[in-house]
């Protein structure tokens, strides 16, 4: 299998490792996301407890996103620091602060969002070459050893079929890691709005 594997890459070219590095990256970037965005990481079950504990004590609160340094902790830090200018102004601050957050966590997700589309044209532009290189070899031998010319356009089409099976999975976990950002967003969002809201009906 693994010399089947080795003897296509040899067939695909020179192009064939760069699909081969994106195919790396992508991998690398996923699974890094994946251990980034999970819940446990952006909010904390044990600082939601301890923000429902300090109830309305603001000063308490700061206290708790201080200790937690999460994009969670720091959007409620703003809301409660601008709290004392009335509602609007802790909302609007905060979803300053939210927005930042969000495209901080979303940065690396355009590096998949990139390869899912660089590597499928990396595989064409490896077909035209291997084409331009099976019409050579006409132009030489002429169409009298058709399998010569088969095995030429075979070769040439490796590097499509590459650049696609690292295109697609890549497409495919941009989306998915996209959709559980957004829903992580709207969880934060919730929380922060509830803090705000207890804060502002003491004052």
């Amino acid at each position: 299998m693994n010399n089947k594997v080795f003897l296509w890459i040899q067939q695909g070219g020179i192009i064939m490792y760069p699909i081969i590095l994106c195919s790396i990256i992508a991998l690398a970037v996923f699974l890094e996301r994946l251990f980034a965005y999970r819940k446990s990481r952006i909010i904390p079950e044990q600082l939601l407890r301890e923000l429902e504990a300090a109830n309305t004590d603001s000063k308490e609160i700061e206290k708790i996103c201080i200790k937690y340094q999460t994009p969670l902790a720091r959007i409620i830090l703003t809301g409660v620091k601008r709290a004392k200018f009335g509602w609007e102004e802790a909302v609007r601050a905060m979803e300053g602060v939210g927005r930042h957050e969000l495209a901080v966590l979303a940065r690396e997700l355009r590096v998949l969002s990139t390869i899912g589309n660089v590597a499928p044209m990396l595989g064409f532009l490896g077909t035209v070459l291997g084409m331009i290189q099976a019409f050579s070899t006409i132009a030489k031998v002429g169409t009298g050893k058709p399998e010569l010319i088969a095995s030429g356009i075979s070769e040439a089409l490796i590097t499509t079929a590459a650049g696609l099976i690292v295109g697609i999975p890549s497409i495919l976990a941009y989306n998915f890691l996209r959709n559980k950002l957004d829903k992580l967003s709207i969880m934060m969002e919730e929380v922060a709005l509830k803090v705000i809201e207890k804060l502002m009906e003491k004052q």
